[in-house]
């Protein structure tokens, strides 16, 4: 996939995090599949998706974990 395709999809995801409403599993679930294509096609992610990975995968472990 083009990097801008999967820039552009990035962008999408980061817009849709953003609202209220947003599903986060949705969303952590689509970033992971574009940071993943973006690492099997040599690309290096961008800096703030991949801040935006670690703060979700936190937030995650740690709503696990309380669970």
């Amino acid at each position: 996939m083009p990097q801008d395709d999967l820039t552009m999809s990035a962008q999408l995801l980061l817009e849709s995090v953003e609202e209220e409403n947003a599903d986060l599993r949705e969303a952590w679930e689509q970033l992971e599949r574009i940071l993943n294509t973006m690492r099997a096609e040599g690309l290096q992610p961008p800096e703030d998706l991949l801040k935006l990975e670690e703060r979700m995968k936190a937030d995650f472990a740690a709503d696990n974990s309380g669970n």
